[in-house]
């Protein structure tokens, strides 16, 4: 039924668009790209929500705490023609394809061995762990992690971590508990990928909250291994943290990964939310409030424009911005050498802007 309401909705909104389309410039696609033909895509998750359905073969899983589960999402993506025609021609998001989900659990070990099977497939050797944000319901969290494998064109595998997040913009303080609840299951995923792959194979992105899931696993991890990094590259997406407690605790982070990224944007509207919550800036903000600092790379991606209404998930949304994340993620380069980006400097030191609008 949820798959059903949100086809509808993502139908609604792209023919509702369709009267504004008309002369508009012609733009880069997102990450996910506009498909011409049906795709399908496979991404592996762990997770400790509640699970619902007893066939492995068709379950699902709610907001609530559970037991650790694993398994994949199979996600099966279906353009939409007409709109399909026409959504590199707009300045801002419309979609252009449906997708049809079945997930499937797995024992513990049918699942190591198909990630090991998939891992030796692809191109890198690698995993990317996707460690989602709050308000994410679990089908919203496996479409983004196919749409991230879909992008890497088999260079890297997608991991989801999926915590329990009630899926609803106003559960913000459950949500943060059951993130920080979660966090011995996220460490010992991260543990066991380390130890399997070998830390330079296991990339991390973390969105928003899911941030302070990912500080709080590697600082358990740090505490109980003596061998260091745990993870190759960190990518902090929007981060809800507060940005001086980062900052004061990097030098004990940084030692956990072999490279650490920051995307940040003053387009980011929930995080300026956060910001009026917390009463103290957020990592993932920029202008007067965006961290330059030594040991972390940062990206501004605000002279790229909005592109999406709340200006989030532009990792998903924003082309530019999905363009440089996967170039960072397949190639492992650094900012300086990444098309789209210039330097620029704060108190001394070099961050790095997405080039701005065409």
């Amino acid at each position: 039924m949820r798959l059903l309401e949100s086809t509808v909705r993502r139908l609604a909104l792209a023919f509702f668009l369709l009267p504004h389309i008309a002369g508009a410039q012609k733009t880069e696609s997102p990450a996910a790209g506009t498909a011409s033909e049906i795709t399908s895509v496979r991404a592996h998750f762990v997770t400790n929500r509640d699970r619902q359905g007893i066939e492995p073969s068709a379950v699902d899983f709610g907001g609530q705490r559970g037991t650790s589960s694993y398994g994949s999402c199979e996600v099966e993506f279906k353009p939409i023609p007409l709109i399909n025609e026409v959504a590199l021609k707009v300045p801002f998001y419309v979609p252009s394809e449906t997708s049809d989900m079945r997930i499937k659990a797995a024992d513990p070990s049918v699942f190591w061995a198909q990630l090991a099977a998939d891992v030796a497939e692809s191109s890198t050797g690698s995993v990317v762990v996707f460690v989602h944000g709050y308000s994410y319901d679990f089908e919203r969290g496996c479409d983004r992690a196919a749409e991230l494998q879909r992008a890497l064109l088999g260079k890297m595998v997608v991991v989801m971590f999926s915590w329990p997040s009630n899926g609803r913009a106003t559960d913000y303080t459950p949500d943060l508990a059951d993130l920080e609840w979660s966090v011995p299951l996220l460490a010992d995923l991260l543990e066991q990928l380390s130890v399997r792959l070998g830390p330079s194979n296991v990339h991390v992105l973390s969105h928003s909250m899911g941030a302070r899931g990912v500080v709080l696993a590697l600082n358990r991890l740090l505490i109980d291994r003596q061998k260091v990094p745990v993870i190759g590259h960190w990518v902090l997406l929007a981060p809800d943290l507060d940005s001086e407690t980062f900052v004061e605790f990097l030098p004990r982070l940084a030692p956990a990964a072999e490279a650490l990224t920051l995307y940040a944007s003053s387009n980011d509207t929930p995080l300026k939310f956060s910001h009026q919550l917390s009463g103290s800036p957020r990592l993932g903000e920029a202008g007067e409030f965006l961290t330059v600092v030594e040991g972390i790379e940062t990206v501004d991606v605000s002279p790229a424009g909005r592109y999406e209404i709340l200006g989030h998930e532009y990792f998903f949304f924003h082309p530019k911005v999905a363009a440089d994340l996967l170039t960072l993620l397949s190639e492992g380069t650094r900012a300086a050498e990444r098309p789209g980006l210039q330097s620029s400097s704060k108190n001394g030191l070099t961050y790095w802007e997405v080039v701005g609008k065409d």
